[in-house]
């Protein structure tokens, strides 16, 4: 009797310890990691930066719900950043100026070339055309000087096209280089406009052409002189973009207004800007959650619906070959509201995972309500207005006394 009372002391001892060990493993059993990659908005009437406040929302409902853990990507590597692309040009600029003064005109043209590219690339960043227009004057001043003519006068067309009604300053230091600016604008003036056409995804962006509104992509800017101008835009998501597009006579240029970037993430925003879902798209979607060492990924857009913001989503495991889509979202236009409706997607994923969505055959349009402009509006350059008609000449003011007569006869050739 002893012996069995003491085994059933044991026993009895035994169970809560088993108790408690099963309730940590119960508490500690891993929880699904998800990666919410950033929300784009679909059209030019969401505000400002609203993908990334929707985001930020879902990030944080995903991080507090039980039985979800947020997987973030890994850091960027410690390379070296490459030089900003402004600084970089302005660099070159000066390294240029000095082989110039020194006549080492190779050198100093290679150094220009330099510079011109940076400031492309540095576009978005550049509120003034003017250092762009005598980048441009230094490169055709160094071209005359070594006989290549041609090659001069079209970079003296790009000065006088950027920075429109604006004085070269380089021509104050030579009277021959003066006068070559007024034969080159001359020309420049007397040659057929061209135009620019504007395509931005997402539609409905506002840009700027020579530091002057244009109005909103799709649109058509004709009477564009030839020669290089600068463009800019601001993306939805606050970033702004812009580039140098050169027009020649006759012919309309076409600028595409998109995100930049290169990669998988700059790959899915471009396809999520577009409202298109496909499978380039869905691939670019499951590297970043492999990378993310996420077990799902979910992605979506932002579009207006009436006064307020409409989300859709989708949600996938790395590898799938067909998206989910979750039940779609309206919220205020700010935000302010929508952690409720967010947190219902968060517990959804925490309990069904990839079934909380319905299963979408590619390609996919996330904002199906969405109607974009099919034909662009025509809008005339800003600076047109302050070109005479071509073929005339503006008329000599009236002399308000009569010439002086001369004082010796004119030189006539024998």
């Amino acid at each position: 009797m002893n012996r069995i009372a003491l085994l059933l002391a044991l026993l009895l001892a035994a169970l809560p310890a088993a108790a408690q060990s099963a309730a940590p493993r119960k508490a500690h059993a891993r929880a699904v990691k998800v990666a919410v990659l950033p929300f784009q908005a679909v059209s030019a009437g969401v505000p400002a930066r609203a993908g990334l406040r929707a985001t930020a929302r879902l990030v944080s409902e995903v991080h507090v719900t039980e039985g979800l853990a947020l997987a973030e990507p890994p850091p960027p590597s410690a390379e070296t950043p490459p030089p900003e692309p402004l600084a970089a040009a302005r660099e070159a600029v000066k390294e240029a100026t000095a082989a110039r003064e020194s006549r080492d005109f190779a050198r100093a043209d290679a150094a220009l070339t330099r510079a011109l590219e940076a400031y492309a690339a540095g576009a978005a960043q550049l509120q003034d055309a003017s250092e762009l227009a005598d980048a441009y004057a230094l490169r055709a001043a160094v071209r005359y000087a070594t006989g290549r003519d041609e090659e001069a006068a079209a970079s003296l067309t790009h000065a006088l096209a950027v920075a429109p009604g604006r004085a070269v300053p380089l021509a104050s230091t030579s009277p021959l280089f003066a006068k070559t600016v007024e034969r080159v604008r001359a020309s420049q003036q007397a040659q057929p406009r061209g135009g620019v056409r504007f395509e931005s995804v997402p539609p409905g962006l506002a840009v700027t052409l020579d530091g002057q509104p244009v109005g909103t992509a799709p649109v058509r800017v004709t009477e564009v002189p030839p020669g290089a101008h600068l463009w800019r835009a601001v993306l939805p998501s606050g970033d702004a973009v812009g580039g140098v597009v050169e027009v020649t006579p006759d012919q309309q240029a076409v600028v595409k207004v998109r995100p930049a970037g290169t990669g998988p993430d700059a790959a899915l925003a471009l396809a999520l800007s577009g409202n298109r879902l496909d499978t380039a798209a869905l691939d670019a979607a499951s590297a970043l959650g492999r990378a993310a060492g996420a077990d799902l990924v979910v992605l979506g857009t932002v579009s207006r619906a009436g006064a307020g913001l409409a989300l859709d989503a989708f949600v996938l495991a790395p590898g799938d070959r067909s998206p989910r889509r979750l039940p779609r979202l309206s919220v205020d236009a700010d935000l302010l509201e929508a952690g409720a409706p967010l947190r219902g997607w968060a517990a959804a994923l925490a309990s069904r995972g990839v079934e909380a969505g319905v299963t979408e055959a590619l390609p996919a349009e996330p904002a199906a309500d969405v109607a974009f402009a099919s034909l662009p509006a025509q809008v005339v350059y800003p600076a047109s207005a302050e070109r005479a008609p071509a073929g005339e000449k503006p008329a000599a003011p009236a002399p308000d006394r009569k010439p002086l007569a001369p004082n010796r006869k004119p030189l006539v050739r024998p």
